[in-house]
């Protein structure tokens, strides 16, 4: 189904071993993850999720794998708290009033398609003997708003 399984003839019904057999006995699997050709590898746990559904049988959550990144001895630090300061009433409620304002329903729509965009305006520029396209504007990148 997907390109990777179509690679390696198997390796679904290897995932799925390893899942139950990770579920059954409760533990998580340790992994070299190399992300890309030419990065270092990195070592990472995979924790198994059971497969939930609801009372209707939908499903709310899908079994696999949550992939957590296990960091080297030298990316530990210890960091020494001199004092605990609490937090006071106001400035909970402030950054409760905060956290509300940062909230929004999320609606697909809402975004536009980067991609789609640029071959809308490569075919304007086309259309129109342009000699280069405008760029579009992607809104969806992290880069975007300054992150």
């Amino acid at each position: 189904s997907d390109q990777y399984s179509l690679v390696f003839t198997g390796s679904t019904t290897l995932f799925n071993a390893l899942l139950m057999k990770c579920l059954e006995r409760e533990v998580m699997a340790l992994c070299r993850y190399i992300a890309r050709r030419n990065t270092p590898p990195c070592f990472v746990a995979l924790v198994p999720q059971e497969e939930e559904v609801d009372e209707q049988k939908v499903q709310v959550a899908p079994p696999g794998f949550h992939m957590i990144f296990l960091p080297y001895a030298d990316d530990k630090r210890n960091v020494d708290f001199t004092e605990k300061v609490p937090a006071s009433r106001e400035q909970v409620d402030k950054m409760k009033e905060i956290v509300q304002k940062l909230r929004f329903k999320y609606r697909p729509d809402s975004f536009e398609n980067p991609v789609l965009q640029q071959h809308f305006r490569n075919l304007e520029a086309l259309a129109l003997d342009m000699m280069e396209p405008e760029q579009a504007e992607d809104l969806t990148s992290e880069n975007y708003w300054g992150v």
